[in-house]
């Protein structure tokens, strides 16, 4: 008896190559058949076939081992439960083995909230989430006495705003890097159902220190006041507007100046000067002076540079301006508005 090496192809259509035993090549023809493979090439075997064919079994026998062992350990940990966030309001609940942020996808085990597995893994973008939840409860309604595990932040306290309006404080695990894709924030709120939270940084707004969101926050209640305040025209804006109607757009402008010094954050009050001072410019150009109205448009643009006509109007008197070889430009008065 001898033996043979072969080649074959097994039902999946992978190749495959071993030693066998056989007295002929025929009956190593047919031993291969038996196997359930198709037979590609045969031929007596050598030593280095014999030694390929062991490397091959040892290799098999060790990543056998290693999935035993890796098995072994995902038994013995604890699974977190994650609340996972889209960024189009979809919610999915479930656990992870393998949750790592350096990579771009992650599976989740899915369940319910009362903790029972759906039996199907979901596999995730982080580009598609707001925030991963590591959550006490999946409903909210945790066991106060349990103790669960904590999080020592060394990082940096933090005030994140989501791009859907959401606000969390909190301290980042690690010192904050504007130029992470992710990273975990452990909140300061007490009694809270998060254990911590990896933020998505693609689904933030802005990361401000304590400080400065104390100051945004301070900031937007005196605008708020005084847009309060001023819902109620003014003497001044009153003036402003029968100017405005009467076509005299720089007394309407001068009056709504008058009444921004008022109520400097009204932005009603900032869209009629914005219009006056447009005015002011159209007839200029009515009256043909065309540096004088790109002086005007310019500084429209300048304070509104998302007004598609003052930009138009700039273009086209530039033009204008260009050919006919008047580039001189008068200064205009700089205004508050």
């Amino acid at each position: 008896m001898g033996k043979y090496a072969y080649k074959a192809i097994d039902a999946n259509g992978n190749e495959t190559f071993g030693v066998l035993d056989a007295d002929n090549e025929a009956d190593a023809i047919n031993e291969v058949g038996r196997k359930g493979l198709y037979l590609t090439e045969v031929r007596p075997a050598g030593l280095g076939d014999e030694w390929w064919v062991k490397r091959q079994e040892q290799r098999k026998v060790r990543e056998e081992r290693i999935q035993r062992r890796s098995a072994h350990q995902k038994k013995r940990q604890t699974r977190q439960r994650l609340v996972v966030r889209f960024k189009d309001g979809r919610v999915a609940r479930g656990v992870c083995f393998a949750l790592s942020p350096r990579e771009t996808t992650f599976h989740l085990d899915e369940m319910d909230e009362q903790g029972i597995s759906s039996g199907s893994t979901t596999q995730i973008r982080y580009a598609d989430i707001k925030a991963v939840f590591y959550v006490k409860s999946f409903d909210g309604k945790y066991d106060r006495s349990t103790r669960y595990r904590e999080w020592t932040p060394e990082g940096n306290e933090v005030v994140v705003e989501f791009s859907d309006g959401e606000i969390i404080r909190g301290c980042t695990l690690h010192p904050y890097n504007v130029e992470d894709s992710r990273f975990h924030l452990i909140p300061t709120e007490e009694n809270t159902n998060n254990i911590s939270i990896l933020v998505e940084a693609s689904a933030v707004a802005n990361v401000y220190t304590p400080e400065e969101y104390a100051a945004k926050r301070k900031e937007e209640k005196e605008a708020k006041k005084s847009q309060e305040v001023a819902d109620d025209l003014s003497q001044e804006e009153t003036m402003g507007d029968f100017y405005f109607e009467t076509r005299n757009y720089a007394g309407a402008l001068e009056q709504y100046r008058l009444a921004a010094k008022r109520f400097p954050h009204s932005g009603r009050l900032r869209k009629k000067s914005l219009a006056a001072q447009f005015n002011i410019g159209v007839q200029h150009i009515k009256r043909r002076e065309y540096p004088e109205a790109l002086a005007v448009m310019e500084k429209v643009l300048q304070l509104d540079p998302r007004n598609q006509h003052a930009h138009k109007k700039v273009l086209q008197l530039r033009k204008i301006i260009d050919r006919s070889g008047r580039h001189e430009r008068p200064k205009v008065q700089e205004q508050d508005f």
